[in-house]
């Protein structure tokens, strides 16, 4: 039996079955599978995950009793074999059949006969397996409640972000401006054989493709970062100077904490907050690999107010804890929540952090709330509601923007917001 198979199987259950996140799930099961195809595997399982509502679809279809009959470790199986039909190109049709019996056979015991012959009625009728025109939840396999928030709060633009949620993103490097030129990191990229173009919207983003890129010389030795479009954009308007002292509030892993170290000229404070030691471990890897020296790790909740920390800082980062309905191409499995109550119930954690960003920043100083997700009870109406109960006066909204899920770019939200001399208000 083909281990790869098996591998991308474990890292599905444990998702369905479990809640796991994906990306943990899968190096978990890789972990237990040495020398598998570790690209193939990833995609595979990002794939399914995405297409999971829409695959269901048509295993309703096919099955002679439905889908509610289906166990969960066959229904798994004929995810992978219908995905695999419809979208491994190096697996042929005949072969995808033949995996998944074998794969059947090895953990799904009695029911190989009946993969088989939903697959190979998948086979025959793919062409007659015709999506309504108004099930959007199918075509783009999200959950209903996903859909329809999204057009009731987009009404203009919802099927364009539907879209744009369900394609993965580009692959966005930010070169460490610290050590590197964003020419010499593109020609570099393009020695070894891989696709690398400027991006016409940050002076430090390059657009590429191609493999292997996290193992590279280049990010080894911290002269290039990943990190989303959006996220850098975000980062970018915010704008903390050079020598400033700035503050962030859930920093891990790092990676806005690190772009702006290394647009301040690594030079000044950032204190990188975040309440589990490990995931500051990963923000002090981060900072030594980039030779970032001005960022200090700090384990703390958000959530609780320090008064010793009130109206310490010039500029203060609150990305908070969201949804992430803009993410969801990288993070399939929120494509599965059903119930409207899931996508709010964080609000009044990011009520609390963004009351103790504003506290904690002094007069005349910079604040940015952030988000990825689309979702406006998260973004626009906790700026609305914050800024209600604050004085009058003392805070003013500089930008505030939603980056959609195309072009590029992840959804994505941000807010800045000045607090205000006493003599301004």
């Amino acid at each position: 039996m083909n281990k790869d198979w098996l591998t991308v199987f474990e890292a599905l259950k444990s998702v369905y079955s479990d809640g796991a996140y994906s990306n943990m799930a899968t190096s978990e099961a890789l972990f237990h599978h040495k020398g598998c195809k570790e690209s193939f595997v990833r995609n595979y399982v990002k794939g399914v995950l995405r297409d999971t509502i829409r695959l269901d679809y048509y295993i309703d279809k096919l099955a002679a009793r439905g889908i509610k009959r289906i166990s969960m470790r066959p229904l798994i199986i004929l995810r992978m074999g219908i995905y695999a039909i419809e979208n491994l190109d190096s697996v042929p049709d005949h072969a995808a059949v033949s995996e998944s019996v074998k794969l059947a056979k090895k953990v799904a015991r009695g029911s190989d006969g009946f993969i088989n012959g939903v697959l190979r009625s998948y086979i025959r009728q793919k062409d007659e397996l015709i999506i309504p025109d108004d099930r959007l939840d199918i075509r783009y396999s999200m959950s209903e409640a996903i859909v329809s928030l999204i057009t009731e709060q987009y009404p203009n633009e919802a099927e364009d972000i539907l879209k744009g949620l369900n394609e993965p993103s580009a692959t966005i490097i930010r070169v460490n401006t610290l050590r590197a030129k964003r020419e010499d990191v593109i020609a570099n990229l393009i020695h070894e054989g891989k696709e690398a173009e400027e991006s016409s919207e940050s002076p430090n983003a390059v657009i590429a493709s191609g493999s292997g890129i996290v193992s590279s010389d280049l990010y080894k030795a911290g002269l290039i970062s990943i990190q989303s479009l959006s996220s850098m954009l975000a980062i970018e308007a915010f704008a903390p100077k050079e020598g400033s002292r700035v503050l962030d509030l859930c920093a891990a892993p790092g990676g806005k904490s690190a772009y702006m170290a290394e647009l301040m000229g690594n030079k000044g404070l950032i204190t990188a907050c975040d309440i589990h030691e490990h995931r500051l471990a990963l923000i002090d890897k981060t900072m030594e690999r980039l030779g970032i020296d001005i960022v200090n790790t700090s384990l703390s909740d958000a959530t609780n107010h320090v008064a010793d920390m009130d109206e310490c800082f010039d500029y203060v980062l609150a990305d908070v804890p969201c949804s992430g309905l803009g993410v969801m191409a990288s993070k399939p499995e929120l494509k599965f929540k059903s119930k409207s109550s899931e996508f709010g119930e964080l609000i009044e954690i990011q009520k609390r952090i963004l009351r103790n960003a504003i506290s904690y920043t002094k007069a005349g100083g910079i604040i940015e709330y952030s988000t990825c997700t689309l979702n406006k009870k998260e973004n626009e109406e906790v700026i609305e509601t914050v800024m209600k109960e604050s004085d009058e006066g003392l805070l003013r909204v500089l930008e505030m923007k939603t980056l959609m899920p195309y072009n590029c770019k992840v959804g994505f939200f941000y807010c800045i917001v000045e607090k205000n001399l006493p003599n301004d208000r």
